[in-house]
């Protein structure tokens, strides 16, 4: 399998050293210049899940029926739609083992290629901080808008392909639901 890409969004964790890329659920830390390593930590996700796995000795996650893996989405505009003030959003470039769902996937090894800004945030609270990220992880700063033709040079899209509907309704009700549905949500 070639080198995925995808679009995720991480909090920033003001650190000693400086601002650090880290993930909006859990503690982990995307240090500059090295790829993030997924761990499987059992014990964070086991209460909340039915049927919680234990650790495979050999087998790199992400694994099945778990919550382990490094996330990202396989589309940029879901990506844009889970940014608040408080989070950034970039393209990642994911490696390794790669389970593959609907809206996104999980990765074994992922490291970022760019941080970019919506048109209406650039001026807002998220620019500085995202200014001094790009210097720190010496990434390029995109428009949202462009993300994805720039991630396009790096892997490949996993997005799964849409199986047919013979009812029209389901995919008109799809259509809507993807054009209206920040609009809906408001």
């Amino acid at each position: 399998m070639s080198p995925a890409i995808g679009f995720r969004v991480w909090r920033i964790d003001e650190m000693l050293t400086g601002p650090r890329l880290a993930s909006p659920h859990r503690y982990a830390a995307w240090l500059p210049g090295l790829p993030l390593k997924a761990e499987c930590n059992d014990e964070w996700g086991a209460p909340a899940l039915a049927n919680p796995h234990r650790k495979q000795p050999g087998v790199a996650p992400p694994l099945e029926g778990c919550t382990c893996g490094i996330y990202a989405y396989h589309e940029a505009d879901d990506m844009v739609e889970a940014l608040t003030s408080r989070l950034v959003g970039g393209a990642v470039l994911a490696w390794g083992r790669i389970t593959i769902h609907q809206e996104g996937f999980r990765a074994e090894f992922a490291r970022p290629l760019a941080l970019c800004y919506q048109q209406m945030l650039s001026a807002g609270s998220t620019a500085i901080p995202l200014a001094r990220l790009a210097g720190v992880y010496r990434l390029p700063v995109i428009d949202a808008s462009h993300i994805g033709v720039f991630a396009a040079e790096f892997g490949e899209s996993y997005l799964p392909a849409v199986e047919p509907s013979d009812d029209w309704t389901a995919r008109l009700g799809t259509s809507v639901r993807r054009v209206f549905g920040s609009w809906l949500r408001g």
